[in-house]
C-alpha cells in the first residue's frame, strides 16, 4: 500500500510568535516567561521581562498595526495601568527560532502620569514583600513624589520617610570620586600618577603601578575586597578598618594589564580612599564629612559601625533567591562602610548631593564634566555611571544583600530619580519603570 502523504508543516509566522509571547507573558509564570525569552531571544534569565510582568500585570492588544508573515507590529495596553507600548516582532532566518527583532517600546508619559505609574508599581512590590524604602522624584526642581514604603526594620513600627538614613552600597563610590577629584583640583593628587606615588609602602609592586585615573574608571584589574559575599564572614570579622582590608588584599597583583579593559572593582575604590587619607592627613571618614557631607548639607549622612545603627533602616534579603523567606541582612554587613560603599544617607541627602554637584559646590564645572566623560568604557566616567552613554543621564547605583539604591539625574529633562531600598532589587525595578515613562532621555 502506498504510504500516506505527510501534511506539510505549517509555516511559523510572526503572529504565531506574538500569541506565544502574549500567553507566556500574561500567565505571570516565571518558567513560561523564561522559556520564551530563552528560546527566541537568548535571554534565559529574563530579568527585565519578569519585572515587567509585575509592573504591567500583563498586556491586552489594542490593535494590530501591521502584519506580514515575517513581521508584526501591535499596539498594547498594560492591565494594571493605562500605559501604551508598541511591540514589533521580526522573524529570523527560515527555521531559526531566534528572532531578528523583538522591540517593546513604551510611549512617553506626562509627568503626573509617570509619577503615578512608578508609585503604583512600588505599591504592588510592597504588597508582595519585595519593596521597602524611600523614593524621591523631582521634575524641574519641584518634588513630585516624596514617599516612603515599609518600616525601618522587621521589628520596628517607624515608617520609612525621605529623611530616613539607609545604606547606600556602591552609590557611596560617588563620595570617594568627589574626594579624589577635589584633591586633584588642589594639586595634591595627579590623575595619571601611580598608586605607589601616594601609598609608598604598598605591598605589591605591580598593583602600585595602577594609576589613580585607572582606579576611578575601574580599569586597574584590582578586584574585590573579600568581605562582601555571604561566605566571607571570617574576613568580615577581621576587617574593621581600611588598613585591615588592604592587609587582606595587598599582596595581590592586578588580574589583567591595567588600562586594557574594564572590570568593576570595589578594591580599587578602597585604595582611592587610602590615597585620600594619605594626602589629606585626615581619615577618609572625616574628609568626606568635612568636604562632601557638610558642604552639601547632608545632615543624615554618615558611616556608622554595626554597634551604632539606631535610627538607620536595615535590610531584609532572600540572598537573591537563595532563601525562600526574607531574613535580616545584619549578619552580612561589614563592620563599617568603606570608600567602596556602605555609608548611609537619606533620599533627601542624596538630592542635596546631586544638586551640590550641579551647582559647583563640590567640584568645579570643568572637573565635574571630566568625571562624567566616558572613558574607553562608554557607560562609566570616573566614579559616575552614564546609563544613556552620555552625561545627559548620570549618577550611581548600589546593590548588596537587603539593599538596593539608584540615584540618578537626567539633565535633558531636569529630572531626579532617587530611590533607597531595604530589599534585593527594589530600586532597580522602580528605575526600570522610570525609564519606561520616558523621563530619562
Amino acid at each position: 500500500m502506498p504510504s500516506a502523504a505527510v501534511p506539510p508543516k505549517p509555516l511559523v509566522s510572526a503572529e504565531n510568535v506574538f500569541h506565544e509571547w502574549l500567553a507566556a507573558f500574561n500567565s505571570g509564570e516565571k518558567s513560561a516567561i523564561k522559556s520564551f525569552y530563552a528560546k527566541h531571544l537568548s535571554d534565559p534569565e529574563a530579568r527585565f521581562p519578569l519585572d515587567l510582568a509585575i509592573m504591567s500585570c500583563g498586556f491586552d492588544p489594542v490593535r494590530i498595526e501591521s502584519r506580514t508573515r515575517s513581521n508584526i507590529k501591535v499596539l498594547l495596553i498594560e492591565r494594571c495601568f493605562p500605559a501604551l507600548q508598541r511591540l514589533t516582532i521580526e522573524l529570523g532566518a527560515e527555521g531559526e527560532t531566534k528572532l531578528a527583532k523583538f522591540n517593546l517600546s513604551p510611549f512617553a508619559m506626562p509627568v503626573e502620569t509617570a509619577n503615578n505609574y512608578i508609585t503604583s508599581f512600588a505599591d504592588r512590590l510592597e504588597q508582595r514583600g519585595e519593596f521597602a524604602g524611600s523614593l524621591l522624584l523631582i521634575q524641574n526642581d519641584v518634588p513630585q513624589v516624596t514617599r516612603g514604603w515599609g518600616t525601618a526594620n522587621e521589628n520596628s513600627k517607624a515608617r520609612i520617610t525621605s529623611d530616613t538614613p539607609m545604606f547606600l552600597a556602591s552609590a557611596g563610590k560617588m563620595f570617594t570620586a568627589v574626594s579624589v577629584l577635589q584633591l586633584v583640583e588642589t594639586g595634591k593628587i595627579d590623575l595619571d600618577a601611580p598608586l605607589g606615588t601616594y601609598l609608598t609602602d604598598y605591598p605589591n609592586a605591580e598593583m602600585a603601578q595602577v594609576t589613580i585615573r585607572q582606579l576611578l574608571q575601574h580599569r586597574g584589574g584590582t578586584g574585590d575586597i573579600g568581605i562582601l559575599a555571604r561566605g566571607e564572614g571570617d574576613n568580615r570579622a577581621r576587617a574593621r578598618t581600611i588598613a585591615d582590608i588592604i592587609a587582606l588584599n595587598g599582596n595581590r597583583a592586578p588580574t589583567f594589564a591595567p588600562g586594557t579593559r574594564m572590570e568593576y572593582s570595589n578594591y580599587g575604590f578602597l585604595l582611592l580612599g587610602a590615597v585620600v587619607e594619605r594626602v589629606s592627613g585626615q581619615s577618609y571618614y572625616d574628609y568626606v564629612e568635612d568636604h562632601v557631607f557638610k558642604p552639601a548639607g547632608m545632615t543624615h549622612a554618615s558611616f556608622p559601625n554595626l554597634d551604632h545603627l539606631n535610627g538607620i533602616a536595615t535590610g531584609q534579603t532572600t540572598f537573591y533567591g537563595d532563601e525562600d523567606k526574607l531574613v535580616s541582612n545584619l549578619s552580612v554587613l561589614p563592620w563599617k562602610g568603606t570608600p567602596a560603599g556602605g555609608g548611609v544617607a537619606s533620599a533627601n541627602d542624596m538630592h542635596k548631593f546631586i544638586d551640590a554637584l550641579r551647582s559647583g559646590k563640590l567640584l568645579s564645572p570643568a572637573m565635574f564634566q571630566l568625571a562624567r566623560t566616558p572613558s574607553e568604557t562608554p557607560w562609566y566616567g570616573m566614579g559616575f555611571i552614564l546609563p544613556s552613554l552620555s552625561d545627559a543621564y548620570w549618577g550611581h547605583g548600589g546593590q548588596s544583600y537587603g539593599m538596593d539604591v539608584a540615584t540618578y539625574y537626567a539633565t535633558g529633562f531636569n529630572a531626579h530619580f532617587i530611590c533607597l531600598s531595604t530589599r534585593d532589587w527594589g530600586c532597580t525595578r522602580l528605575m526600570a519603570a522610570w525609564r519606561i515613562t520616558g523621563l530619562t532621555q
